[in-house]
């Protein structure tokens, strides 16, 4: 069975989008076949998968315009008689081995009908496909194309069609950044988990008889990536050091023991087997290894424009790439340390979570 990772935090301006695509990418140089699922009604991820002719895929006149998370569905959710089928999905640029499920804009519009779904707890025969219909297309796809990995990305919010993405997820991260926001969305976060996971617990079985059922089980916490940061001597600077370390303190102390409750976390062995992978000095907290903490992400600005430029992550920024931006001196210098160590922060990030999913 694939493995399906969410992007989740109600925060926005955290990196999500970013991490998937950095994430679904290095798992493929990993000789994984990775599926990107949009679930983000800005459909950020899929403009940054398919690259600057990503509206094409769109075009009224486009063979493939209705090939889209939302159009898919959409049938179920209109009461026609019409079942859900998968489609032919395209890859990202510049990798044939990272297929993406693309997003809609009109995504959020389905969210009233699965919260009734949801709140009327299958005790209505019309709304009984819905809260199952995206997990069937998802899984249609991930059979189509033999995926071992399933990497979603969806909008920063608490609302039915979210909780949906969790409950048909086996596991997800939570990226945030270092401003007091994110320490505060954690404990809004922790409480909305539990009432998510109290909620399939009790109601779940009401849908298991649906022609699209709600699969057993829900996401569980694999960790934090703390992104967007400024380096100074290859640590957090100054104030962001210290809200990261605020951050890691209060997901030890305060998410942690919430997700232990709503049985929301691996077996505690999966995370200390993960911590044994080193990260590189610039990723991690210079003064004790976190157990929940997968990396701290510097903010590579020059790097990652280029990368975008480019239709490819930082890691994979090569030699004949930079000749061909005709990049010299210091400025060379400098992308290719960030490069560099771009690629060892990944390469550990997605070891951790390869490690922490297939833990007996």
């Amino acid at each position: 069975m694939p493995h399906r990772v969410l992007l989740f935090n109600h925060k926005g301006g955290v990196g999500k989008t970013t991490t998937a695509y950095n994430v679904g990418w290095k798992l493929t140089q990993k000789g994984y076949r990775v599926l990107l699922v949009d679930g983000d009604s800005q459909v950020n991820l899929t403009a940054r998968a398919l690259g600057g002719g990503f509206e094409e895929y769109y075009a009224e006149e486009s063979h493939t315009r209705l090939n889209n998370i939302y159009d898919a569905v959409r049938p179920i959710f209109e009461g026609r008689p019409q079942p859900i089928e998968g489609f032919d999905c395209p890859t990202a640029e510049n990798n044939n081995n990272l297929y993406v499920l693309p997003g809609h804009p009109d995504l959020s519009a389905l969210e009233g009908q699965i919260s009734l779904a949801q709140e009327t707890r299958g005790t209505l025969s019309v709304t009984k496909n819905l809260p199952g219909a995206i997990h069937k297309l998802i899984s249609l796809i991930e059979e189509k194309y033999n995926i071992d990995y399933s990497i979603i990305d969806i909008n920063p919010g608490l609302g039915a069609l979210n909780q949906n993405f969790f409950m048909i997820s086996d596991a997800f991260i939570v990226p945030t950044n270092p401003d007091p926001f994110s320490l505060m969305s954690l404990g809004t976060l922790g409480l909305e988990i539990e009432k998510w996971v109290n909620w399939k617990e009790k109601f779940g079985p009401a849908f298991f008889d649906a022609t699209y059922p709600l699969p057993d089980g829900w996401a569980k916490f694999i960790g934090a990536l703390h992104s967007r940061f400024n380096r100074h001597k290859s640590k957090a600077a100054g104030r962001y050091h210290e809200r990261l370390t605020q951050i890691d303190n209060k997901i030890e102390e305060e998410l942690v023991p919430r997700l232990r409750a709503a049985s929301c976390l691996f077996d505690v062995e999966a995370y200390n087997a993960a911590a044994r992978i080193l990260l590189p000095e610039a990723a991690r907290d210079p003064d004790r290894v976190r157990l929940y903490a997968l990396a701290r992400v510097p903010d590579f600005a020059q790097a990652s424009h280029i990368a975008s430029e480019l239709g490819k992550p930082v890691f994979d920024i090569s030699e004949d790439d930079l000749r061909f931006l005709d990049l010299r001196g210091n400025v060379k210098t400098g992308v290719k340390q960030n490069v560099e160590t771009f690629d060892e922060i990944f390469n550990a990030v997605c070891d951790k979570i390869i490690a922490i999913v297939n833990h007996d």
